[in-house]
């Protein structure tokens, strides 16, 4: 059984939640410079889906007061790769690539882009990265982890499936199990509770602050 457990990243969140003051409101920006509009509000739209089912709000800001900031680039360099866990390959390194990186006063999304539109490649790397600068791993830690997919969890790499003989690219948005992780993290919008038979939380989890 797929377990919201699978997909915690107590380091994250902590660092997140310590970067915002604790009081679920983070304060986002984004680098004007190779963004474009579709792009801009797609990264909204992303929020806005995450504000209407937990307790967090997220505010535009400017880079100085943000918690969190997009920034879309040609190229993913060795000054854009730090991460709080480093040890995995990221098979998307050829292709549009995300990368979260933990600095001293917030975390930076960056997105290898070079087009203005937005596909469902796109799509699935920004939920992936903001799912990690929100609090959610790869399933047990492993991206490419064989007992998941992209069906389970949008922060599985297992994105490629068989469909009339051909490999397609699979996306399914947050699913029910990344939902559930998110409010287990931030509190749930009241409105908005995903129950599961998936719930096991443990107890007490670790904090790296």
């Amino acid at each position: 059984m797929k377990n919201v457990n699978d997909i915690l990243a107590p380091d994250w969140f902590s660092y997140m939640n310590y970067l915002s003051g604790g009081d679920k409101v983070i304060h986002y920006s984004w680098k004007k410079s190779g963004i474009s509009k579709k792009e801009r509000k797609e990264i909204k739209s992303i929020l806005r889906e995450i504000d209407e089912l937990t307790g967090l709000s997220f505010v535009k800001t400017k880079r100085k007061n943000d918690d969190l900031r997009f920034i879309y680039t040609k190229e993913i360099t060795d000054s854009t790769r730090l991460e709080l866990d480093e040890d995995e390959e990221n098979p998307f390194e050829d292709a549009v690539v995300g990368r979260a990186s933990a600095r001293d006063n917030r975390i930076k999304i960056f997105i290898k882009d070079d087009d203005d539109i937005v596909d469902t490649r796109e799509r699935y790397v920004l939920r992936h990265e903001i799912g990690h600068a929100l609090g959610l791993g790869h399933p047990g830690g492993v991206g490419d982890n064989p007992d998941y997919t992209s069906e389970d969890t949008v922060m599985s790499y297992n994105v490629y499936g068989e469909w009339s003989g051909l490999t397609v690219f699979r996306y399914f948005g947050f699913t029910d199990l990344d939902k559930q992780a998110l409010q287990y993290n931030w509190g749930p919008n009241p409105e908005n509770i995903i129950l599961g038979d998936n719930m096991d939380i443990i107890e007490e989890i670790p904090s790296i602050m």
